[in-house]
């Protein structure tokens, strides 16, 4: 199946805007598989979104959904 994958805050370099991927995973994958499939560490992730609506590691994903990971806010 295909995701859209967009990628924001320190999971890219802020010059180049957010990153946005077309990815091909099998049926039945998770956020937490795509995660893996980037080779990103989970702790990079601070917010997960799956079509505009809050979605975490476990949710299972499905053919054209857009999957939005949000690195954590930091700073003081």
């Amino acid at each position: 199946m295909r995701i859209q994958v967009k990628t924001v805050g320190t999971l890219k370099t802020l010059e180049e805007g957010p990153r946005i991927e077309i990815l091909e995973v099998p049926q039945g994958t998770s956020v937490a598989g795509v995660i893996e499939k980037l080779q990103a560490q989970d702790w990079e992730i601070g917010f997960v979104q799956i079509n505009g609506q809050r979605g975490c590691r476990e949710s299972i994903l499905k053919d054209n959904d857009e999957l939005t990971l949000i690195a954590p806010l930091v700073g003081g």
